[in-house]
């Protein structure tokens, strides 16, 4: 069974990395809180810019809340976290530069590593050729929409069924609440069951991966969530979804 990362486990790292590089750090509650802080914005950060972890994000950031990543990136994300706080504790003192060169080194291991590479668009005007030809009309590539390469696209094994949450709570202004909302898929895409968590200000939501005719998607297809709050504000999420065949599934 797979040990649970928790969040308080990665910043205990980077005060272990700052302890390594000579500076001693013996952190209290609030060093705790600034690390934690310190971390969860590194962690958008890395969102945003496309490195997609699974990480676990929470407006207000707890120590004992599991983190989502992999064991595999621990120690990177444990490195970089120390340079952001190196600032704040290592003042009168000049840390090891071998901190910021593990950092940098970790930076290019997260983002080789969680980097989805999109296949070529063939030109409309290049011949497809008789072998790979749907039908006997169809003589040139046509262009077709993808998939947006982001962390908030989802890939999907055609056939499998998983569950989703979709959070308001950074949409929502204290103190408003959901109250109602409205989900519907693109055909290709089953909504199994779905329900409101008015506490955590989520909506949970299970997902069949249909198919068309159990081919591969040529495109990408999408569910639609509109939330309405107590207030009368609506927002409306479409969440991306790649089908794939199991066979294309890169080994591991």
């Amino acid at each position: 069974m797979a040990t649970r990362i928790l969040k308080g486990d990665i910043v205990n790292d980077g005060f272990s990395q700052l302890r390594i590089s000579g500076i001693t750090v013996n952190p209290g509650s609030e060093d705790n809180k600034l690390a934690i802080d310190r971390l969860e914005n590194l962690m958008a950060e890395m969102k945003d810019r496309d490195i997609c972890l699974g990480w676990n994000t929470e407006d207000s950031p707890d120590l004992n809340s599991p983190s989502g990543i992999k064991r595999s990136q621990r120690f990177a994300i444990a490195c970089i976290l120390a340079t952001r706080l190196v600032t704040d504790f290592g003042k009168g003192k000049e840390p090891d530069p071998i901190l910021f060169k593990n950092a940098g080194a970790q930076s290019s291991f997260l983002y080789s590593s969680t980097a989805s590479p999109r296949q070529m668009q063939y030109p409309s005007r290049q011949a497809i050729g008789s072998g790979n030809r749907r039908t006997r009309y169809t003589r040139f590539y046509n262009e077709s929409s993808r998939v947006p390469n982001d962390c908030e696209s989802i890939t999907m094994v055609i056939g499998n069924i998983d569950n989703f949450v979709e959070s308001f709570d950074a949409w929502l202004i204290d103190p408003e609440d959901l109250t109602s909302y409205t989900i519907e898929s693109d055909t290709g895409l089953t909504i199994v069951s779905d329900a409101i968590d008015s506490k955590n200000k989520k909506i949970n939501y299970q997902v069949s991966a249909v198919g068309n005719n159990a081919v591969k998607s040529d495109g990408f297809l999408q569910v639609k969530i509109v939330a309405t709050s107590t207030t009368g504000r609506i927002e409306t999420r479409l969440i991306n979804f790649e089908l794939i065949n199991l066979e294309d599934v890169p080994s591991t």
